[in-house]
């Protein structure tokens, strides 16, 4: 389980400060415009990767290699991994 690995778990921005770090030093040369819209889950502990065509199968393939392991997800090519949005259905 999560709780039993030997370091502290990350928070959250950490997690993202560190896949952010790796993926500049790492995935984003090699990456940037071969893999354009795709998802990588990187490993923030080795800084190994999964690519996958959507974040379920970039997690999945991340989890299955490493089941104990923290990852940031990332959009090659985008701001954020999703889109979020809203709007107003009923204005006035």
């Amino acid at each position: 389980m999560r709780g039993e690995v030997n370091h502290p778990i990350p928070s959250s921005l950490e997690i993202a400060e560190r896949g952010e770090a790796i993926y500049k030093e790492k995935w984003e040369a090699q990456l940037s415009e071969s893999a354009l819209g795709k998802f990588l889950a990187i490993n923030i502990d080795n800084g190994d990767a999964q690519i996958g065509e959507t974040s379920e199968e970039a997690v999945r393939l991340a989890q299955e290699k490493y089941p104990e392991a923290y990852f940031h997800l990332i959009r090659i090519g985008q701001a954020g991994a999703f889109d979020a949005g809203w709007y107003m259905s009923h204005a006035r």
